[in-house]
C-alpha cells in the first residue's frame, strides 16, 4: 500500500513538472496587436450569363490587413445570348452596410475596369455573343480604414445587371 501510495506522489510530480517544462518552453508571440477583416466573396446566378463559379467563395485568401495585401478573386462569365451585350457588376453587402473605407480594384484580361470605393462602384465590360470573359476583384483596405474594417465579417455578394450593347 505504501509502494502504490509512492507511486501516485511520483507520477503526479514528474507530470507536473512535464506540464510546467512545456509551458515555459512554449513561446506566443507578441502579435502585431491588428484584427483582419474575414471577407467572403459570391457570384450571383444570371439568366443571360453563364458564370462560373456560381454560388461559392471567389476569394482564395480571405482575412484582410488594413495597409496591407488586398484579397483576390476570380469569376468567369459567358455570354449566353446571341447579341452583343454590356455587363455591371453590382457588390451588395449580405451583412449590414458596407465599410466606406473598403477599395475595389476590378479587371479583365488585365485591362482595368474600376477602382475605387466599393459603395461607388461603376465598373462595365462589353461581351460580344458566346464571348467569354474573366473578371478578376481585387478588395483591399487602406491604412486610414483601420478602425471601420479590422475585426469585421464582411460578406459581400456579386449581382449582374445586364443590357444591350448601346442602349
Amino acid at each position: 500500500m505504501k509502494i502504490t501510495s509512492i507511486a501516485r506522489w511520483a507520477g503526479l510530480t514528474v507530470g507536473i513538472g512535464l506540464a510546467l517544462a512545456a509551458l515555459a518552453g512554449a513561446r506566443v508571440s507578441t502579435g502585431t496587436h491588428e484584427v483582419p477583416a474575414h471577407v467572403s466573396l459570391v457570384a450571383e446566378s444570371s439568366v443571360q450569363l453563364g458564370v462560373t463559379p456560381v454560388g461559392r467563395e471567389l476569394l482564395s485568401e480571405r482575412l484582410l490587413l488594413p495597409g496591407r495585401q488586398p484579397v483576390s478573386g476570380r469569376v468567369e462569365l459567358s455570354n449566353y445570348t446571341g447579341g452583343k451585350l454590356v455587363v455591371r457588376p453590382r457588390l451588395r453587402s449580405l451583412r449590414g452596410e458596407l465599410p466606406a473605407g473598403l477599395r475595389i480594384l476590378i479587371t479583365a484580361g488585365g485591362k482595368k475596369l474600376y477602382t475605387g470605393s466599393l459603395n461607388d462602384q461603376r465598373a462595365a465590360l462589353s461581351f460580344r455573343a458566346r464571348a467569354r470573359k474573366s473578371l478578376r476583384f481585387r478588395i483591399s483596405a487602406p491604412k486610414s480604414a483601420a478602425r471601420e474594417v479590422q475585426g469585421r465579417v464582411i460578406e459581400l455578394s456579386i449581382r449582374w445587371a445586364t443590357g444591350k450593347a448601346g442602349s
